[in-house]
C-alpha cells in the first residue's frame, strides 16, 4: 500500500484542505485519510501508520474534494441510510 500525501491549501476559512490518498499495490484507491487538524499523526490514528506515505504533492482544490468525497461519501450515504431506518422505526411505534 501506499498513502500519497496531497496538499490544497487552505480553504476561504482557513480549514487545511491535506491528507493521503490511501492505494493499493496496483495503484487502486482504497480510502481517503483527511488530515484535518491532527497532522501526520492522522494517517497513523486512522489504521495506516505503517503505510509508506509519499512527499507532499500540491494539488487543486477540487482533486482534494473530489479524493474527500472518494473516500467519505460511503460513509455519509450508509449514516443516510441508518438514519431513514431510524426514523421509520420511531414513526411505527406511534
Amino acid at each position: 500500500m501506499l498513502a500519497i500525501y496531497i496538499d490544497a491549501g487552505n480553504n476561504s476559512n482557513g480549514n487545511p484542505r491535506r491528507g493521503w490518498i490511501i492505494a493499493d499495490d496496483a495503484g487502486n484507491f482504497v480510502d481517503f485519510v483527511n488530515e484535518g487538524y491532527e497532522g501526520h499523526s492522522a494517517l497513523a490514528n486512522s489504521g495506516y501508520g505503517n503505510v509508506t506515505p509519499t512527499s507532499k504533492l500540491e494539488v487543486k482544490p477540487s482533486v482534494y474534494r473530489d479524493a474527500y468525497q472518494q473516500g467519505y461519501t460511503p460513509v455519509e450515504n450508509v449514516r443516510g441510510h441508518e438514519n431513514k431506518l431510524l426514523r421509520e422505526s420511531r414513526s411505527r411505534r406511534r
